[in-house]
This record gives C-alpha cells, sequence and structure tokens, in this order.
C-alpha cells in the first residue's frame, strides 16, 4: 500500500515543477527553517526556554511560557495533519527566530489561513531570517488555502510602526480592508490583513505539500521494514 501512495506522489510531483524554495525546509543564506514537534525537546537541549526568550524578547512582553511553547511543538505531531504548527530558524545550532501558520483558525474566514507570532533574535534582525520564515509559512498554507490573513498594530509616526507598515503591507503584500492608516497620532491602530493565493504561490505550496508527504511515505516504509 505505501509503495503504491509513494508512486502516486511521485507522478503528481512529476506534473508539478518545483519553483524555488520547496520543501518542509527553506533554506537562505545558511538559515534553516523547520517544524517543531514534542521530539525537539529530546533532541535539543534546553530548546523550551530558547524558543520561550527568543519569542518574549521579539515581542518585548510575556508573550508565551515555556507550557504554551510545549504545546505549540506538539501540535507539530500529526505531521501532514497538523492544524497549527510552530516554524523554527536555524543556523547551525543556533536558534534565531519563531512563527506560526495555521490552516483554518476559529477567527479568520473560511477558506483563509493564518501566520503568526513572527519572531527573531534581535541581532540575526535584518539578515532574512523573517523572510524565511514567511516563506516556509506561507508555502504550508498555500497547499490548502485561498487566502491569509496576519495582524498588526500600528502607531502613526513611530519609527517601529513605520517598518511594520512596510514589511507587512509592502514586501509581503498583505492588503488591509479599511485602506492606509490614519494619519492620527493619538490612537494606535489594529490592522487586519489578508493576502490572496496566487498561481504562483499554490503550485510552491503543492510541491511543498507533495514533497513532505513524500518524505512522510518513506519514514513510514522504513519503520515497517
Amino acid at each position: 500500500r505505501l509503495e503504491t501512495q509513494l508512486q502516486e506522489v511521485d507522478t503528481a510531483l512529476a506534473d508539478s515543477p518545483p519553483p524555488p524554495p520547496l520543501g518542509r525546509e527553506v533554506s537562505g543564506a545558511d538559515v534553516i527553517v523547520t517544524i517543531g514537534t514534542s521530539a525537539l525537546v529530546e533532541q535539543v537541549a534546553d530548546v523550551v526556554r530558547r524558543i520561550e526568550e527568543v519569542v518574549n524578547q521579539a515581542y518585548t512582553y510575556r508573550r508565551v511560557s515555556r507550557a504554551d511553547v510545549r504545546d505549540r511543538l506538539a501540535m507539530g505531531d500529526a505531521g501532514l495533519r497538523a492544524n497549527r504548527v510552530l516554524h523554527l530558524a536555524w543556523r547551525g545550532d543556533e536558534l534565531l527566530g519563531a512563527c506560526s501558520s495555521t490552516y483554518q483558525p476559529p477567527w479568520t474566514p473560511e477558506g483563509c489561513g493564518h501566520w503568526g507570532l513572527l519572531s527573531v533574535i534581535p541581532e540575526a534582525q535584518s539578515t532574512g531570517v523573517a523572510s524565511a520564515l514567511v516563506r516556509a509559512a506561507e508555502l504550508r498554507l498555500a497547499a490548502a488555502c485561498e487566502m491569509i490573513q496576519i495582524e498588526y498594530e500600528y502607531t502613526p509616526g513611530d519609527e517601529y510602526s513605520g517598518r511594520l507598515l512596510q514589511w507587512y503591507e509592502g514586501k509581503c503584500g498583505f492588503e488591509c480592508p479599511s485602506g492606509p492608516p490614519r494619519n492620527d497620532r493619538r490612537y494606535t491602530q489594529f490592522r487586519k490583513c489578508f493576502k490572496r493565493v496566487g498561481p504562483e504561490l499554490s503550485a510552491a505550496g503543492r510541491h511543498a505539500h507533495l514533497t513532505a508527504m513524500r518524505a512522510h511515505i518513506e519514514r513510514e516504509k522504513g519503520r515497517l521494514e
């Protein structure tokens, strides 16, 4: 049965040319992005604390606890069936950042995926780590979603908010249905933004999903042999 499934996946992959970057791992400037699972707790020393520190340092407040981190890693144990996973960016053994992706959160429209919790250590910012994390999250979501949603807070006149606006609604290609932000410095604005999954990203996401499926089947074959 597994051999038949493998042949079917190989046939589908042959009909799905690979637009780079591809796969469950995304490489860029020596950065590797993987999906976290509970097994990581045994494989990587002190990884729960390290993830907690990366996220909370980026948010400048206690965004996650160690229990939250363990729960998020456990969500990845479902493999291809997982709804939400935690992407982790590495350079060698150094943890550089994290990002979550969810196929269908309860707060997004049907068919609209979501990524968030984007966190990168200060010394690795502006080096492509955030781009690699976002690319990994969007490749995963593009295999099953028609739209992607993100949210962030914007304060007019604030330099950091300005960078976020340029990043999310510029480089990342998201659009806010409410239009451009109001230029009123008295208020911080909550911006909910969307991006449609176009044909190119959809094709890349399909290839990434098939590649992950093939790896899963190969692991199952090895386990049973």
